[in-house]
C-alpha cells in the first residue's frame, strides 16, 4: 500500500502544478506604497501606448491575442517587478 500512497502524492503534486509564469516577488517594488501585490495584466488594446489594465475574470475578449505580463500593483498604480 506504500505504492498507492506515493502514487496519490504524485497525482496531487501534478494537480497543484500550474503552467505558465509565476508571480514576481513585489517586496519593495512599489516604493513606499502598501500593500504591493503581484497582478496579471494585459496591454489595453483600446488605448495606444504603454498602458495596461489588470486582468479579471469575465472580461470580454474580442478574440485577439494579448501578451500577459506580471506587474506589481499598489492602489491604481502599476510598477515593474
Amino acid at each position: 500500500m506504500v505504492l498507492s500512497s506515493n502514487s496519490e502524492n504524485l497525482q496531487q503534486k501534478r494537480k497543484n502544478t500550474v503552467l505558465g509564469s509565476k508571480p514576481p516577488g513585489c517586496v519593495d517594488k512599489c516604493f513606499s506604497c502598501r500593500p504591493c501585490m503581484a497582478t496579471l495584466v494585459v496591454p489595453s488594446h483600446q488605448n495606444k501606448g504603454r498602458k495596461f489594465k489588470p486582468l479579471s475574470r469575465g472580461d470580454d475578449d474580442d478574440g485577439g491575442y494579448y501578451l500577459l505580463s506580471w506587474k506589481c500593483k499598489c492602489g491604481d498604480k502599476l510598477f515593474q517587478p
